[in-house]
């Protein structure tokens, strides 16, 4: 009978020590095996580059140019390559945002482990794949009006995001590799999709989608 060929994961989060729980439990299952680890996008991107993983396992959470704007490089680049986001995030809005960046599927923190493993075959077998706790609110999802951030694109809520954490728009566009004028003319772009006249209105927005925690956006 011949061997079968075990399923390759690369797993990117940017705490060690969460890479390394969720590798011990990933490699329990049989035929599972993390092939390597990264930190950030930038550094999963560059692993790409000689790795052959069947699957990327991908926090949205992290330093750099983030999960949301990883995903997309990665689908750009590998666009048949499965990604399966695993994010501490249980809001529709990023759920959303990563399903049109090309993700297939998103498993949330609070799940219960065995649903990310079992989400792993999922997505290699072809299936989209949401923890139970995101899939009835995403067949519920509302319109631009109750949702107002589906208006945006994946690279503008990026921006979104940033600006409402409290970035500059010079600090933005080295973030993501985008000149100044870029950001500056997308961030009025965001502001007139979301019918908005003031970044205190942006900010609001972004803690109501949990983009951000609900503090002032300069504030520590």
């Amino acid at each position: 009978m011949a061997e079968v060929r075990a399923v390759r994961i690369l797993l990117v989060d940017d705490h060690a020590v969460v890479r390394a729980g969720y590798r011990r439990f990933l490699e329990q299952e049989p035929g599972y095996t993390v092939i390597g680890e990264a930190g950030s996008a930038e550094e999963a991107y560059q692993q790409l580059q000689h790795l052959s993983p069947d699957v990327v396992v991908l926090d949205l959470s992290m330093p750099g140019e983030g999960g949301l704007s990883g995903l997309r490089r990665f689908k750009l680049r590998w666009p048949l390559l499965p990604v399966l986001v695993f994010s501490m995030h249980d809001h529709l809005a990023f759920a959303l945002q990563a399903l049109r960046a090309g993700a297939n599927g998103y498993v949330t923190k609070s799940s219960e482990p065995e649903f990310m493993v079992a989400a792993v075959r999922r997505v290699l077998e072809g299936e989209l794949a949401v923890s139970p706790d995101l899939a009835a609110r995403l067949g519920r999802a509302g319109s631009a009006t109750a949702q107002p951030t589906l208006g945006l694109t994946v690279r503008e809520f990026d921006i979104f995001r940033l600006i409402a954490s409290g970035k500059t728009h010079e600090e933005i566009a080295g973030l993501l590799s985008l000149s100044t004028k870029t950001v500056t003319n997308l961030h009025s772009l965001i502001r007139q999709k979301l019918g908005i006249g003031s970044d205190i209105e942006l900010f609001q927005i972004a803690v109501e989608c949990g983009a951000v925690a609900a503090r002032g956006p300069h504030s520590g």
